[in-house]
């Protein structure tokens, strides 16, 4: 049947499917008329990440033991985050990990040792129902010594003639049961080279597919691969892809690059592949991605590094924007994770559509499952986000759009299990590895069916599991070709496959498959069938020849799909596949293309080049394939005939194939007339580090940075990365231009700033780039920044407004770093103007006192300030001033410290100054101070501040521990956290502290994810008290529908889910899936305290970090979302 028909059959089927109480568990929903069953419980499997089902529909689950233990996370680096993350984007090849691994071994105490890197195993089991009752009655190990210092976690299997193939970090292996006995005797490493980076953990090696050419597909997350194969080196050390290769491991190649993390892919029946990639939760979405061959997303982990790790690894870059669309990384700032929109870069494949949460295993119906028909050709993918009460299976489908596809159905399937893979049985189930929960090990696990009963007694799910329990393989030439077009998915792939491997023997019949009077999935199958055959012998292709012209659109699209995984042998089809980029279908056009880029010969160029102009950048998938086309067979001399070209969709073409090759040709379009085409090249130079263009890009810096305003589309991003493009040369006439940007007034703020960040960080430059976060090598002849260079620092003072006064306190910052005087006159102007920022004043402060120390009117200007309105600028004069008189310091101190008219920022800055006088009177005034807080006399605001000081003077704290409360563990944070925090510092912690990575889990005002409750007015119901307790004890207040737990009824009946608030009767109500259910109090025996997912705050942030986020949080008080964030 025609894929138009279909799709048009499909969408008169009611695809809306009602979710009730499963039989088996009333916490988790399913469709209505299907029945949900336990196939194993905890007893025989626990953690488990992957599953697969073999011919004798035999159950394999991978678990995880190495998980969050050896498999570590960057965002747990410590007190040494930053030279943690620092390393990390440093490692390049599983040697760096090895090493950096035993560099931190042992380094703090929750660091292993490089010994207990080998501790734990990951391990396969074997389920078996033997009785066929339906459920498992015998496990077996079917190998469990995975234990390599670098290895984990389990990420992946698939099964075929016996072999079963696991991804799991560092290698995808093949194992084989030898001797029946259900244990693998035989392993073999195919392929080696993953996960050069600890990067977030989770984002491993993952799942299988078979594609159409008979080649295995898997994927990785960005924790990045260096593998070394043929002679050859595919090396992405910071984002994942997809690959493919032979059964053996042999003829590796990347098939599609520059995802974050693809858990599983799958083929429809028509040889499209498609992922449902994860998001990073920063405000962008979850993205169900079309891969096509040579594709690229943009993803990079320097991405997130930027957000989550900025406040630690950069000096002077950081911050959260009001707006996603103003943060720092490209993912956010340019919108590369956003379905196509007219700003974005060009160079990406935009996705689908959006998914839901924590995307992991993925399922295509195959055809013959125990389903209704009116979930054919439906994606089904498991969304896992800790909570079983949150996970899901969301079902979508995709109709053809153009070349590429768009979104059909998209609706939830299933909901309550906290599930990580799924996978179709050949009795007609689908099967469901649940992990049992958390974002450890849970020690928990179960393994479910689902199907409709009476579907699963039809002659053809019997069929379809006896065919493959007796062997397609062993099975008649004549039985296979037949059954080329049965109606399930893997019964023709298995057929075709097993004719392929009777070589040429199978062309005839291959060749009588693709006939215009077979049905159209046996053509399909044929094709593949003889492009299989062509691996081996090229000859056998020209049976395909034949098929040039055909009237279905499917046969065609196939045709040059196969034709393209023969790129050497494609010489007499160059014509063909030539005439075929004009073809009627863009489908059919995009996979042409891709065909004779794999092949390679300049006789394509010209003819893409028609393509694109005439597709004029509406179709991004046709695009990408006349760039694949240009990138591979363009001959780009200085001279080159199209670079001027007429249309602004080649010339943009052009700078993308450029940006793949990496050539420094990119710097003609710097000028182009359009101002899309100059952005793309200024970005693909930058991203790509094509450093003989950066000297043309400092050249125009100033020219690019004057383009930058609100009111055009021309992006501060571009302008960052041309100062930066400057930065990074690091010469004299460089960091000119850098300045002259700086103190322009002309310029946009933004522009400007960024201008600054540069000098700022030019004399200790950060390991991550400013822009990309990538680990960045500079020249070794940069020159050290100073007055000789930055002549004009006053000036940039000077000329700024209310729009750009925030640049004031960076400039001061860069005269005291780098010694670039400003003058007596200037800086004691700048100290006076209570309209400047407090940073800037206190600064100014500071560097006059280094230049008027001696002269006998400094101490009356000091005193003068005593009075400031800025308790910051009067902390800072009494510090100063107190500095060479500390006997007098210390008295007045101690006064300020019990002032009723003194504040508490400057009490908190007086117990700081008091700790710098080392006086034995400034001892005994914190001693006074830390004898209050033990008799609970202190303000609770000064009670970090004086724990610290006491702990600074060395102070013994015996006496004040001994004060709080015995049974509680939390009491002194409690006590110290609770008040006195620095909101803007709490901001800080919220948005971009490495290791609690709060956004990751909470939206503040919509923006983050939805693991837990939004907090955008959590201020206004619950004071710092609360707050500091759900931080350190989440489990002490879950909120409302965010714990998990367990009510027995008196008749000892359990029912589980997320508690919700009584209702005003004193009844419980419980949350499962989309179902809420009111159990009367009179009913009720025993009701659990809810647990929370939330890991203890206490392990993650200093008292410090504690205190200033709880200040943040009590602060937000806003109840509806921010229009900055929609």
């Amino acid at each position: 049947m025609p894929r138009t028909l279909l799709l048009s059959l499909l969408a008169s089927l009611p695809l809306s499917a009602q979710l009730i109480p499963s039989n088996l568990d009333k916490r988790i929903t399913i469709p209505k008329g299907l029945t949900l069953n336990r196939f194993a419980d905890q007893n025989q499997v626990q953690n488990a990440t992957a599953i697969c089902i073999d011919s004798q529909n035999r159950v394999y689950i991978a678990e995880t033991n190495r998980w969050r233990v050896q498999v570590q996370d960057i965002r747990h680096g410590g007190r040494f985050l930053r030279d943690r993350v620092n390393g990390d984007i440093s490692n390049m090849t599983l040697e760096d990990r090895t090493a950096y691994h035993k560099k931190w071994a042992g380094k703090q105490k929750d660091f292993l040792k490089w010994d207990e890197f080998t501790k734990d195993s990951e391990v396969i089991k074997l389920l078996e129902d033997t009785d066929g009752d339906g459920v498992s009655d015998k496990t077996t190990v079917y190998r469990g010594d995975f234990n390599d210092p670098l290895a984990g976690p389990s990420g992946g299997l698939i099964e075929k003639d016996g072999t079963v193939y696991f991804a799991m970090i560092p290698g995808v292996y093949s194992l084989k049961d030898t001797n029946n006995d259900g244990k693998a005797e035989e392993v073999k490493t195919l392929v080696n080279g993953f996960g050069v980076r600890v990067s977030f953990s989770g984002h491993d090696l993952n799942g299988f597919a078979w594609g159409p050419d008979g080649k295995l597909y898997w994927s990785i997350g960005d924790r990045g691969y260096h593998v070394e194969q043929d002679g050859k080196t595919f090396a992405r050390p910071d984002s994942g892809g997809v690959f493919r290769a032979n059964p053996d491991g042999s003829e590796f190649e990347e098939f599609y690059v520059n995802l974050r993390n693809p858990k599983e892919i799958v083929f429809d029946e028509f040889g499209n592949l498609f992922t449902v990639d994860n998001d990073y939760d920063q405000g962008d979405r979850e993205r169900i991605v079309y891969l096509v061959e040579h594709g690229d997303s943009g993803w990079k982990m320097g991405h997130q590094t930027m957000v989550s790790f900025g406040g630690s690894v950069y000096n002077h870059i950081g911050g959260k924007p009001s707006r996603k669309e103003d943060q720092i990384d490209a993912w956010m700032n340019e919108g590369l994770w956003n379905t196509r929109h007219d700003r974005q870069p060009a160079y990406i494949n935009p996705p689908i559509a959006y998914s839901s949460n924590g995307p992991c295993g993925l399922a295509y119906n195959p055809g013959i499952v125990g389903l209704p028909k009116k979930f054919d050709h439906n994606f089904f993918v498991a969304s896992y986000v800790a909570g079983p009460g949150r996970c899901l299976i969301e079902r979508f489908t995709l109709n053809p759009d153009g070349a590429n596809f768009k979104l059909g159905e998209q609706t939830t399937f299933l909901k309550g299990i906290a599930l990580t893979d799924l996978d179709w049985g050949y009795d007609g189930k689908l099967y469901i590895a649940d992990y049992g929960g958390g974002w450890t090990k849970s020690g928990k696990g179960n393994v479910y069916t689902l199907a409709d009963d009476s579907k699963l007694k039809s002659k053809k799910i019997a069929e379809v599991k006896n065919l493959f329990a007796n062997g397609i393989p062993s099975l008649k030439s004549d039985k296979l070709f037949e059954l080329l077009a049965h109606p399930d998915q893997r019964v023709r792939q298995r057929a075709q496959f097993a004719l392929a491997d009777h070589d040429l023997e199978s062309l005839s019949l291959f060749e009588k498959a693709i006939q215009p009077n077979q049905p159209l999935m046996r053509r399909i199958h044929g094709i593949w069938g003889i492009g299989q055959l062509g691996q081996k012998n090229p000859s056998a292709l020209n049976s395909l020849a034949r098929l040039i012209g055909d009237k279905e659109m499917e046969i065609r699209a196939n045709l040059a799909r196969t034709l393209g995984n023969h790129g050497k042998h494609l010489a007499p089809f160059r014509k063909a596949l030539i005439a075929m980029l004009e073809d009627s279908s863009p489908r059919v056009a995009s996979l042409a293309a891709i065909a004779l880029s794999n092949h390679g010969h300049k006789d394509a160029v010209e003819p893409a080049i028609k393509m694109l102009e005439k597709n004029d950048d509406n179709d991004v998938i046709v695009r990408h394939a006349g760039i694949m086309v240009l990138t591979k067979c363009a001959q780009f001399a200085p001279e080159w005939k199209y670079y001027d070209h007429r249309s602004t969709a080649v010339r943009r073409a052009i700078v993308i194939a450029l940006r793949r090759q990496k050539s420094h040709l990119l710097e003609t379009y710097f000028t182009d007339r359009d101002q899309s085409v100059r952005q793309e090249a200024i970005r693909a130079a930058y991203e790509m580090d094509v450093r003989k263009t950066y000297q043309a890009l400092s050249n125009q810096a100033h020219s690019i940075a004057l383009k930058v305003s609100p009111e055009v589309k021309w992006h501060p991003l571009t302008a960052r990365r041309a100062i930066f493009a400057a930065w990074v040369l690091g010469q004299a006439k460089d960091a000119e231009v850098i300045a002259n940007i700086a103190a322009n007034p002309k310029i946009d703020f933004r522009v400007r700033k960024d201008a600054l960040i540069a000098l700022l960080e030019w004399n200790n430059p950060p390991v991550p780039d400013p822009v990309t976060g990538f680990a960045r090598t500079l020249p070794k002849n940069r020159i050290k920044l100073d007055i000789s260079i930055i002549k004009d620092l006053k000036g940039l003072i000077d000329g700024v407004d209310k729009n750009s006064i925030d640049l004031i306190p960076r400039a001061l910052i860069l005269s005291e770093q780098d010694q670039i005087p400003l003058g007596e006159l200037r800086l004691t102007q700048y100290l006076k103007n209570e309209n400047f920022p407090e940073e800037a004043r206190v600064k100014s402060m500071k560097l006059l006192a280094s230049l008027k120390e001696s002269n006998p009117t400094w101490p009356l200007t000091l005193q003068k300030l005593f009075a400031d309105k800025s308790e910051k600028v009067r902390s800072m004069a009494r510090e100063l001033l107190f500095k060479n008189d500390p006997n007098r310091a210390t008295a007045q101190l101690g006064n300020l410290l019990t002032s009723e008219d003194a504040t508490l920022k400057e009490k908190q800055l007086t117990l700081q100054t008091l700790t710098k006088l080392k006086t034995p009177k400034a001892k005994e005034i914190i001693k006074v101070a830390l004898d209050q807080l033990t008799a609970g006399e202190a303000e609770s605001g000064l009670a970090l501040d004086i724990v610290t000081a006491a702990e600074t003077v060395a102070l013994s704290l015996d006496k004040f521990r001994g004060s709080l409360a015995k049974n509680d563990p939390n009491a002194e944070w409690n006590l110290l956290c609770r008040d006195g925090g620095d909101v803007n510092l709490g901001k800080k912690v919220f948005y971009e502290h490495g290791a609690a990575q709060c956004q990751r889990c909470h939206t503040m005002h919509g923006v983050g994810g939805d693991v837990g409750p939004e907090l955008g007015a959590i201020g206004k119901n619950h004071d710092s008290a609360y707050l500091l307790r759900s931080l350190v004890n989440p489990g002490a207040e879950v909120a409302a529908g965010y714990g998990l737990g367990t009510i027995t009824l008196k008749d000892g009946t359990e029912i589980s889910g997320n508690f919700m608030p009584d209702d005003a009767d004193g009844n419980a109500i419980i949350k499962f899936a989309e179902t809420k259910k009111v159990i009367k109090k009179s009913d009720i025996a025993k009701k659990s305290k809810p647990v929370s997912a939330m890991p203890p705050m206490n392990g993650l942030l200093s008292k410090q970090e504690a205190r200033n986020l709880v200040a943040f949080l009590v602060s937000c008080k806003k109840d509806k979302t921010d229009e900055g964030h929609k």
